[in-house]
């Protein structure tokens, strides 16, 4: 007996719908990392143009280079808080995405879980028939074999 739930193809376009969102959260999550390499990228050259200038303290370096060094920190300033602006919106996406991955496991789940029901109450009612069945069976071969037993009672002539 092959079993057919109703809702077969809802359930197969929630679950492509659940994949989709989870693999949103983790191209989301995947764009943050980058952010955040982005990030230590431009910390990193920041300590260094620290490092330099530190260096002109000694009067190792030329006051151009000192100069230069300051505007090269300006610009990676803005390139950070440009970074930190978009990590934002970023996050908020990765939450909005999360929130919609969430709501299509719901809906699957859901879907299962009426599916399940469902193939329970067909295995329940599948038993139920086939004790009835057993039970008539049973019934019937109890009848034939007391028919049986009693002709054969009164097939014995009584000798006494």
């Amino acid at each position: 007996m092959s079993r057919k739930f109703r809702l077969a193809t809802l359930l197969k376009i929630r679950e492509r719908e659940r994949d989709q969102a989870g693999q949103a959260v983790s191209d989301a999550l995947i764009a943050i990392a980058k952010m955040d390499d982005a990030k230590r990228d431009i910390d990193e050259q920041n300590r260094a143009m620290d490092e330099l200038r530190k260096q002109s303290s000694n009067g190792l370096i030329s006051l151009g280079q000192i100069l230069d060094a300051q505007r090269y920190q300006l610009v990676l300033a803005a390139q950070a808080a440009h970074i930190a602006q978009d990590r934002s919106l970023l996050v908020q996406e990765l939450e909005r995405r999360q929130a919609k991955l969430l709501k299509c496991q719901q809906s699957v789940k859901s879907l299962e879980k009426l599916r399940d029901n469902r193939f329970a109450a067909e295995d329940e009612l599948a038993l139920k028939k086939e004790q009835e069945r057993l039970d008539e069976w049973s019934n019937t071969r109890v009848a034939s074999t007391s028919a049986e037993s009693t002709a054969a009672e009164s097939a014995t002539p009584a000798h006494l």
